[in-house]
C-alpha cells in the first residue's frame, strides 16, 4: 500500500513539473481579420460578425509568426487595463492571439474600442499603432 501511495506521489510531482514548462515564443502567433479599405455600415458590428459568411469577400487575413513583432505586441497587450464601463464597440478587426496554450480573441474598432475575450479595455493608441503598422505594412 505504501509503495502504491509513493508511486502516485512521484508520478503527480513529475506530471506537475512537465506542465509548468515555460512557454516558447515559437508557439505564439497572431491571426488578423480586418476589413479591406474603410467600410461603413448603418449598424454596429460585433466580434462574431467579422468572420461571418456575410462579410467573407470584404475581410483580409494575415498570420504573424515573427517573434520580434509578437514580443512588441505582447508588451503593449499586457499594458491594457480593464474599462469600468462595459459597453459594446463597433468592431472592425479581430485578432486571435495564440499565446502558447492560451488563445485570446481581441476585437477592436478602427480607431477606438478594445475588447479581449468579451471584456472592454481602456483604449491605447500605442497598442492600436502596433497593430495597424503590421496590418497595413504591405499597403505602404
Amino acid at each position: 500500500m505504501k509503495s502504491i501511495f509513493l508511486t502516485i506521489i512521484i508520478f503527480s510531482a513529475l506530471n506537475c513539473n512537465i506542465k509548468n514548462e515555460p512557454l516558447k515564443t515559437g508557439n505564439k502567433c497572431l491571426e488578423f481579420f480586418y476589413f479591406k479599405g474603410n467600410k461603413h455600415f448603418p449598424f454596429r458590428l460585433n466580434c462574431k460578425s467579422i468572420r461571418s459568411e456575410m462579410f467573407r469577400d470584404d475581410i483580409k487575413y494575415k498570420k504573424i509568426e515573427n517573434s520580434e513583432y509578437i514580443e512588441r505586441f505582447t508588451r503593449e497587450y499586457e499594458k491594457l487595463k480593464t474599462e469600468k464601463k462595459q459597453n459594446e464597440i463597433d468592431v472592425r478587426m479581430q485578432i486571435i492571439f495564440h499565446n502558447g496554450r492560451i488563445t485570446d480573441t481581441i476585437c477592436m474598432g478602427s480607431h477606438f474600442g478594445i475588447k479581449i475575450n468579451g471584456v472592454r479595455k481602456i483604449d491605447s493608441k500605442s497598442f492600436l499603432n502596433v497593430i495597424q503598422e503590421k496590418m497595413y505594412e504591405s499597403e505602404k
